[in-house]
């Protein structure tokens, strides 16, 4: 079996391919110390990527109950995950610090904040870097992209500032410029920019056969599998191109080359961002599904009949129903990504027993915009490092940014404290 270096990569016109962790990127055995009896070496990187929902949740369908750390009951917000259960972390009792201000303003933008609350005076700008951007400064060094922006705002009416619509931040009035459209995300993945005329798997074909040839059978089900999740996005994307001018007008307004199919878009672009953790093109990479407080209506597919708006609703208890069909819908996408990640291999593990993928909001309940008991859920291990299928209550006043240190330790950082944490969380790590 031929020997490749983890930079391999598939170049045609116009495009390049960087390809999964295969079995012929291990180190041979006869280059491993005499000692070695791990199998690490052998495995793919590890990975963070946050998803991040807004407005907040309605707790009652979202939270076990408090104190039963196994064989609890899924509350019917959760239930997409019922299948996962094993391979996710529920976390309860996390809470942030609100400073004087507009309350969602700084439920995105400081998600994230390596800011203290005392350095957040007019409480609408994030100060500092976020920890994602902290992390990808030090991991990033190694992948072409240190880090990866995505968002699933679709609206071209926009209202708001940037503030309720960013959850990386660079430095202080410096966000991440998150990527909302998947052929601009496919085009800066693959480097091909001509609106996928041509297909770029149609560009690299001659490589891929010279390629699967000194593959063993693992690595050529393995690059056949890539192969076709790539052709798949291509796919859809000239489909949704295609149906543009066949769909009927909704109550909002949707920008040319974005899904229509508000599911479609989210598991879209999170199928981007899984290849681009798959290939190891970035290790760091955030997914913001909505912006805070937008009042646009938007369509939730197989949910409601008409579009409806999210924030509004959260702010009457007759739709406290409505606004938890919510919920769960953001959670069955995160359970599609989740099962995505549970599909590719990486030697002996798979992508996400690599990575820790982070579900949650800024706000823990949208009507009386509180935030303490913020939805926090993990999937995912981290190299095997958490032990899941849990569900951690923490001690009362237990500080969001406790997670968040855990998170930056297990990546790798060595700091004694993250924001206003107190400590990591001593029941993260197993």
């Amino acid at each position: 079996m031929k020997q490749l270096s983890r930079r391999t990569v598939l170049k045609g016109v116009g495009a390049t391919i960087a390809l999964p962790w295969l079995e012929a990127m291990a180190p041979a055995k006869s280059l491993l110390p005499r000692n070695w009896n791990s199998a690490d070496d052998l495995t793919g990187p590890k990975r963070l990527a946050f998803m991040y929902t807004p407005n907040g949740v309605i707790g009652q369908n979202w939270f076990p109950t408090p104190g039963q750390e196994r064989g609890f009951e899924l509350p019917t917000s959760l239930q997409p995950l019922a299948n996962l259960r094993d391979e996710i972390t529920i976390i309860s009792g996390l809470n942030r610090t609100f400073v004087s201000g507009e309350p969602h303003s700084q439920a995105a933008s400081c998600w994230l904040t390596s800011a203290l609350p005392t350095e957040r005076e007019d409480g609408m700008t994030a100060i500092n870097r976020t920890l994602d951007q902290m992390i990808a400064y030090q991991v990033g060094k190694e992948t072409p992209f240190r880090s990866l922006e995505l968002s699933c705002n679709s609206f071209t009416d926009n209202m708001e500032p940037k503030i309720f619509d960013a959850i990386s931040w660079y430095g202080v009035g410096n966000d991440a410029k998150a990527e909302n459209d998947p052929r601009k995300v496919f085009a800066r993945l693959f480097g091909k920019a001509d609106h996928i005329k041509r297909g770029v798997l149609d560009t690299v074909l001659s490589q891929t056969q010279s390629l699967r040839v000194g593959l063993g059978q693992n690595d050529r089900r393995k690059l056949d599998e890539y192969m076709n999740s790539v052709r798949s996005i291509e796919t859809r994307l000239e489909k949704q191109a295609a149906n543009r001018n066949e769909m009927k007008p909704v109550a909002m307004k949707i920008p040319e080359k974005i899904p229509a199919n508000r599911g479609e878009y989210i598991r879209m672009m999170g199928d981007l961002m899984i290849l681009a953790l798959q290939t190891d093109q970035t290790r760091i990479a955030t997914l913001m599904v909505g912006p805070e407080r937008w009042e646009t209506p938007q369509l939730y597919d197989d949910v409601f009949e008409k579009p409806v708006n999210h924030h509004e609703m959260t702010h009457d208890d007759a739709f406290d129903e409505m606004v938890a069909k919510i919920d769960r819908f953001h959670v069955q996408q995160f359970a599609y990504l989740v099962e995505r990640m549970q599909a590719q291999h990486e030697g002996e593990r798979t992508l996400l027993d690599n990575c820790f993928f982070v579900l949650g909001s800024g706000l823990g309940d949208g009507n009386s915009h509180s935030y303490k008991q913020l939805p926090m859920i993990i999937a995912g291990s981290g190299g095997r490092k958490l032990d899941n299928g849990r569900h951690i209550t923490c001690p009362k006043g237990t500080p969001l940014a406790n997670l968040w240190l855990s998170l930056a330790h297990e990546m790798g950082l060595k700091m004694d404290r993250f924001a206003d944490s107190d400590g990591p969380l001593k029941e993260f790590v197993s």
